[in-house]
């Protein structure tokens, strides 16, 4: 099974409107599972995958990070980012 990072932030507006698409998600589809990663409670995972803005989405597959995508997101596209 995939894994998706998630790094989000209280303070960011997009994440907010991400979040629930992203809960919705992981309830619905079995391909991956999501990690919601605070990047405020987080700061060394935030330098060892290179974060430089919120929202953040990284695949990872066995082990190794084989997608990346930035900003706020639709149900569409994550399930693209998701299956591709």
């Amino acid at each position: 099974m995939k894994t998706i990072y998630y790094f989000t932030a209280d303070w960011c507006q997009p994440c907010k409107r991400t979040r629930p698409i992203v809960e919705e998600l992981n309830r619905e589809q079995t391909e991956a599972g999501f990690q919601i990663i605070d990047v405020d409670d987080n700061p060394e995972l935030v330098k060892s995958f290179s974060i430089q803005s919120v929202p953040t989405f990284i695949l990872i597959d066995n082990g190794e990070e084989i997608g990346r995508i930035i900003g706020g997101q639709t149900k569409e596209s994550l399930e693209k980012f998701i299956y591709e």
